[in-house]
């Protein structure tokens, strides 16, 4: 569900990404490989024009070889990890070298993956989605504590508000077989994490239920349920959506690879497996989670703090503003649009008048779950005052926008609202104005100003629409 929202929401925009050879044969492939609407292509033929590149054109996500010359591979990526400006952005080493050795001196320069030419299609294509759904998450996360802290704490109390250290990361091996549990489990032994094994997928399912799963390793070959069928119903759960799932199967066939993609598996191992190549695929996907968690626990922080509106449990009107102003001052650097939906319940004041306050309360309660709902991790909604909310969209043009609005008038509709008031055959409708940075404002109020007037037409127009 998340991996569909991020296609519908940013299906316009292209993440940039920079390709790093000197040689223009392998720049020319890989161009190839990542050819379609979803990327945006940089290149550079060494190691000094990287940093460059870098600089002035904020990639998503490095590709980058190894033997190069000026600048090697290894000293471009260490210099780009310790650069506050670039230490975010995520590197995939591309290079011939395959040896152990190369291995570790990518993972000690700061490499997020290391895959070797000839390099597979679909292998790069699922490396490069995963990775970039990771620096979202790390920039939105960067983005969420600068608003947090400009509102409520100073300098000299933010070590105290810092988060404490959590237990090692949890990893499960769904595998009935012995010995290539055993062989797993050798593997991993090195890496920081608790790691445990089942050999049923409904046993899987009952731990993924609990929410204390962190990364799950999936054979697809189970005596009870299918591993297609585990991953289904893991994606289906409130707990299980953002748990990072790798297949590891001794099944080679397209099909499955392309079932496991739709089921949103973050990716596809063959048997047997390399012990470096699995090491390095844990180490990326829990670090994924990581940042996904933090994005959550700084919600649940916020929930005591002066950012959250009492009533929703929604962020307020000022964090809100804080928040649009610091992505804004963000997409000037790295040029990708914002979307913002302008939220109003048509006529909430009969509710309150007919029924009274604590039915209108509960409405605006309801709603705000709905919203937070129908929307991805990285995008922020919030109760912008009274009966009216607000959904920022990073990455999203108007008609990214346009098809989320779509997508949470059709979430509205649907709900079964519990207050009495609905309960009498009332149905809650909104009007929605949709508005895109830079299309329709270059700042905070201007951006606020044309979503809410398109916010507007839509009420003149009959309400129960949205504008855009």
């Amino acid at each position: 569900m998340e991996l569909q929202k991020q296609q519908e929401t940013g299906a316009s925009y292209r993440r940039k990404v920079l390709i790093v050879d000197d040689s223009p044969v392998t720049l020319a492939a890989l161009s190839q490989i990542l050819s379609d609407d979803h990327y945006h292509l940089v290149q550079a033929t060494n190691g000094r024009e990287a940093l460059d590149r870098a600089h002035s054109e904020h990639p998503d996500l490095i590709l980058m070889d190894v033997m190069m010359p000026e600048l090697n591979g290894f000293e471009a990526a260490r210099i780009l990890k310790e650069d506050c400006r670039t230490h975010n952005i995520p590197i995939i080493m591309v290079t011939a070298l395959d040896d152990a050795e190369n291995k570790s001196a990518g993972q000690e320069a700061g490499a997020d993956e290391y895959l070797t030419k000839p390099v597979r299609p679909q292998e790069l294509v699922a490396r490069v989605n995963s990775l970039l759904v990771l620096k979202q998450y790390r920039d939105q996360l960067d983005i969420r504590n600068h608003s947090q802290w400009s509102f409520i704490i100073d300098k000299d109390s933010h070590d105290s508000l810092t988060e404490p250290q959590k237990e090692l990361p949890r990893v499960l091996l769904v595998e009935d077989n012995e010995t290539d549990a055993q062989l797993v489990q050798h593997f991993l032994n090195d890496l920081p994490l608790r790691f445990e094994r089942v050999a049923k997928g409904k046993e899987a399912l009952r731990l993924a239920q609990s929410g204390k799963v962190d990364l799950m390793l999936l054979d697809l070959l189970l005596p009870d349920l299918s591993g297609f069928e585990v991953c289904r119903r893991i994606r289906s759960m409130e707990k299980g959506r953002g748990v990072p799932i790798v297949v590891i199967t001794c099944l080679d066939d397209m099909d499955s690879k392309v079932k496991s993609i739709e089921l949103e598996t973050d990716d596809f191992l063959i048997k047997p497996i390399v012990g470096r190549e699995l090491q390095a695929r844990v180490r990326v996907l829990l670090e994924k989670k990581r940042q996904l968690d933090h994005l959550r626990s700084h919600y649940e922080k916020a929930l005591s703090s002066a950012v959250v509106d009492w009533l929703t449990g929604l962020y307020n009107h000022g964090y809100f503003k804080k928040f649009l102003d610091l992505e804004i001052k963000k997409s000037l650097r790295q040029r990708y649009p914002i979307a913002l939906i302008m939220i109003d319940i048509d006529n909430f004041k009969s509710y309150n008048d007919t029924y009274g306050h604590p039915v209108g309360d509960v409405i605006l309660q309801e709603l705000g779950q709905v919203l937070r709902k129908s929307v991805r991790e990285v995008d922020l909604v919030a109760r912008y005052g009274g009966d009216e909310f607000a959904v920022v969209l990073p990455y999203s043009d108007g008609e990214g926008g346009l098809r989320v609005a779509q997508r949470i008038d059709q979430a509205i509709r649907s709900c079964d609202f519990s207050t009495k008031g609905l309960a009498r055959g009332t149905r809650l409708t909104v009007s929605m104005g949709v508005a895109c940075y830079p299309r329709d404002g270059f700042h905070v109020d201007a951006l606020i100003q044309s979503a809410d007037q398109k916010l507007y037409e839509a009420k003149v127009k009959g309400k129960d629409q949205i504008s855009a």
